[in-house]
Parts: structure tokens; sequence; C-alpha cells
């Protein structure tokens, strides 16, 4: 019998041998640590980025809503059916041809999906007074189609004839309904005399010269 014993504990011992690649321990009892990947944890972004992230994309997804409005859906200035950029100046939307020519006339132009946008410029997208149907409605409310000769664009294809019709709508404002140009038209304000400093007489050493009293 004690043969016997001893037998069964040896069987015990071998069935237990730790050096069996088999045996492994179980992984609730002995939880181990993933290591991260060499540079893995410099990649994660801050929470400011992670804001900065947010308001971006938040942004861009107001340009893409102002672009799905039906009056935005087609060029403002050859009504092309495809609007890729945005022209700030004006606050409208714009196929890639007339940005061309909007850039020729240092207008300020942006990208649909290329470019982010400031607080300040979607402030503008957002403006009572832009969007295309605002926009041309201000600059060709005096367009009388049977006095003139130029016609509006009805496609971009004639490179030669955006540039002129952008020139006289924008630039030259052939059709404004005011002076006024809320969205600028490329040109400096003009200034006024009356903001012009008036200068004291000085004498030919530099000093400035005490007028005596009347």
């Amino acid at each position: 019998n004690v043969q016997r014993r001893r037998r069964a504990v040896c069987c015990v011992d071998s069935s237990t041998d730790t050096s069996d690649p088999q045996h492994h321990p179980s992984p609730h009892k002995h939880p181990t640590t993933m290591l991260s990947k060499p540079g893995e944890a410099r990649s994660k972004a801050t929470p400011t980025q992670r804001r900065r992230k947010v308001v971006e994309e938040n942004l861009d997804d107001v340009v893409r809503r102002l672009q799905r409005l039906p009056h935005n859906k087609a060029c403002a200035d050859c009504q092309s059916k495809l609007t890729q950029c945005v022209n700030l100046n004006h606050g409208t939307f714009i196929c890639m041809a007339c940005s061309g020519v909007h850039r020729e006339f240092n207008h300020k132009i942006k990208g649909i999906g290329h470019s982010s946008f400031t607080p300040e410029e979607i402030a503008k997208l957002r403006h009572p007074d832009s969007g295309n149907e605002a926009v041309n409605a201000r600059y060709l409310a005096n367009y009388n189609a049977q006095r003139e000769r130029m016609r509006p664009p009805q496609n971009n294809n004639d490179l030669q004839l955006l540039r002129g019709w952008i020139q006289r709508k924008y630039i030259d404002k052939a059709w404004c309904d005011s002076k006024e140009d809320p969205g600028g038209g490329g040109g400096k304000l003009p200034t006024s005399s009356s903001s012009k400093a008036k200068s004291t007489p000085k004498t030919d050493s530099g000093r400035r010269k005490i007028m005596p009293p009347v």
C-alpha cells in the first residue's frame, strides 16, 4: 500500500510539471500588461487637439450644408451644376473655372473639401447678404437683357466670356443696385478727406511753431 501511494504521488507531480510547453498559467490569475508600440503614445492627440479637430470638422460641415442649398448648387457666375469653391469676398459658391478668374482679380477663393474655414469665414457665408441668390439679386439688379449686349454665361466653356462677365459684374459693378458693396470688389475703400489730420506748422528746424495769441 505504501508503494502504491508513492506511485500515485509521483504521477501527480509529473502531471503538473511546469517545464511542459503546453502548460500555461490562467490569464485571469496572472494578467499580462500589453506594452504600446514605439511612438504610439506620442501619436495620440491631446484633448486640445481633439477639440480643435472637432471644431474644424463642424465648420466644414456647415460649408457643405450651405453648398447643398438649392440656390448654391449652381455656380453663381456661369450656372454650372458643380460648385467646388467658395468666393469669400462676396460669399458665393462657384465652379472651378470661375474660381480661377476670380483669383485673377485677387478675390479670396477656397476649395470645398480641400481647405479649412475659420469662424469668421463661416459667419460671412451665413450672412443674409451672402449666398448665390442674394449676391446675384444685388449685382444683377439693373441688368436688362434687352439693352445689354453681354449675355450671362450658361456654362464655363468660354473662359474669355467668364472673364469679361465677372469683371463687369463685380469690378465695374455695371448692374449693381447700390454704390456700396458689402462683399468688396477687390478695390480699396475711398479715403475721406475729413479723416486727414491737419498738420501743425513747423519751423525750419523741425520744431513746432507757437502761434501768437490774437
